[in-house]
């Protein structure tokens, strides 16, 4: 594999509307990046979409009342709809549930080796070897730990039906959101660290 950009890797997370959880995803995913200073903040591509999104929505409002209390402050976001174009300039795709993955698949059948679940990610990633995800840059470091990842899923077997979705906080708890945020911040933190970590 290879990036579609050899100076950019485009990480696009896809929910339901795009209004709660993969704007989370795509923020938390942001500061995390924002940490790491350049040239990573430079050549990491962060984005979102939805399979029903909202187009023009702004996002849900205690989603991002979340966001700020862990001092993240978003601004500028605009829900829209997934689209062909859209999967088809991702490097890798990290979907809230398993229907959505299905669902960037059909829209985009070339995409199946670098879309999955967001939970799937992070296991598969797990059982990669850090010496496995090489690189000099955080581009090339991306570029590899999906490639270990696809070695990986074909050695794993699948999780239980379910167990890769993340739940939609969507008008529920603010329990609910917080929780939502935790896994999602979780399961990004070894990929995460992989990518944005210089080799020693």
């Amino acid at each position: 594999m290879t990036a579609t950009n050899p100076d950019r890797f485009h990480l696009l997370f896809v929910c339901t509307a795009n209004i709660c959880r993969s704007p989370i995803a795509a923020e938390l995913t942001r500061r995390r990046i924002r940490a790491a200073g350049p040239p990573a903040d430079r050549c990491l591509l962060v984005s979102s979409a939805g399979t029903h999104g909202h187009d023009g929505a702004a996002m849900d409002p205690r989603a991002e009342a979340l966001l700020r209390s862990l001092g993240v402050r978003p601004a500028g976001f605009s829900a829209r709809t997934v689209t062909t174009a859209l999967v088809a300039t991702a490097d890798l795709v990290l979907t809230a549930e398993r229907r959505h993955l299905e669902d960037v698949v059909a829209l985009c059948p070339e995409a199946h080796a670098r879309t999955f679940t967001i939970l799937e990610f992070a296991r598969l990633a797990g059982r990669v070897d850090p010496g496995r995800v090489i690189g000099a840059c955080a581009v090339s470091r991306a570029v590899s730990l999906v490639r270990e990842a696809v070695l990986m899923r074909g050695m794993t077997p699948p999780g239980a039906p379910g167990a890769d979705d993340i739940a939609d906080p969507h008008r529920r708890t603010d329990e609910d959101y917080r929780a939502c945020a935790t896994t999602i911040d979780g399961a990004l933190h070894l990929p995460l660290r992989s990518i944005l970590s210089a080799p020693v």
